[in-house]
């Protein structure tokens, strides 16, 4: 298999890895937001014991609703990408198949009307290129954005652990959620890191 080629198939198997990293990220994000409707229930049993943490539930349920529109919105643009490869790639296909006519039959009567055909699959493939890229710096925004939202969570998770100090009996089972909301994001984090790496063989293609 040529070098090119392989850097075809890597493009492909890169966006294909980049929805398998975030499907578990999924679960996980859907587990903080349950955790964060488990501390508001708490926080409202403590009453005066958690005043401090009760805000944070808010924050740690807007962190997690963030990771899931984060999630849905990457694999919708990873399909959208997925989608203009595999035309991008069968255009150049049909390109090199008309080129190769025309090279051995370049002198053959109405050559011509082929060439008028290759020029249009030139422009569509040019548009494509375009489309391509504009997508794939929109995929690496949208994951710029979870990995910013994740640094946040870990923060909040910080903060969440000095607050719980002075909750009383109450602070065992709020520790539980900043320590959950401390997991998730590590864990998140760890899966983005990973489709940026993916994201690096998307590049070495393009750029090449």
């Amino acid at each position: 298999m040529s070098t090119d080629s392989k850097l075809k198939e890597s493009r492909f198997v890169a966006l294909a890895s980049i929805a398998a990293e975030l499907h578990s990220v999924m679960a996980v994000a859907k587990g903080v937001s349950l955790a964060a409707k488990n501390a508001k229930y708490i926080s409202a049993q403590a009453g005066e014991n958690a005043l401090g943490f009760q805000p944070i539930t808010d924050f740690i349920d807007e962190i997690s609703q963030q990771a899931i529109t984060g999630v849905n919105s990457i694999n919708e643009a990873a399909l959208k990408l997925s989608k203009i490869a595999v035309y991008e790639q069968r255009s150049c296909n049909a390109y090199q198949r008309f080129n190769l006519v025309y090279t051995k039959h370049k002198n053959a009567n109405h050559i011509k009307s082929l060439s008028d055909t290759m020029i249009r699959v030139e422009d569509k493939m040019e548009t494509t290129s375009k489309k391509y890229k504009h997508r794939l710096n929109e995929l690496v925004e949208l994951l710029e954005s979870m990995d910013e939202c994740m640094r946040s969570a870990q923060s909040i998770a910080s903060v969440s652990r000095i607050v719980t100090s002075s909750s009383n009996e109450y602070q065992a089972k709020l520790e539980i959620v900043a320590n959950s909301l401390d997991e998730a994001a590590k864990f998140i984090k760890e899966k983005v890191s990973g489709s940026y790496h993916h994201l690096n063989h998307i590049k070495a293609y393009s750029n090449g």
